[in-house]
């Protein structure tokens, strides 16, 4: 439940992770699967998505993983670097 995420850090809360995903991933990455399409999730999807994620928390990490949940709903409030809702409501350019 704890951040940041992904192989090299890049991506400090879950609300980034999933804005990383609901656009398609980052065009300018050679490295991701050319297959990657736009989730198009709504703001109350993802919301939604990330509190299904953290019910999925351990009851002896519980605690700590609200704590942790409340730092990142704050930080995500504040800054979403990840999010392009135009990118998530369109299709993928190609090439």
């Amino acid at each position: 439940m704890t951040g940041p995420y992904f192989h090299d850090g890049s991506h400090p809360t879950l609300w980034d992770v999933l804005d990383h995903y609901n656009k398609g991933g980052d065009l300018h990455d050679p490295f991701l699967d050319a297959d990657m399409r736009p989730l198009a999730l709504k703001e109350t999807e993802i919301d939604d998505l990330i509190a299904f994620l953290a019910s999925l928390t351990s009851p002896d990490y519980r605690k700590p993983a609200l704590k942790e949940l409340a730092r990142q709903r704050k930080l995500a409030r504040t800054t979403r670097p990840y999010r392009d809702t135009g990118r998530a409501f369109t299709p993928k350019p190609v090439g």
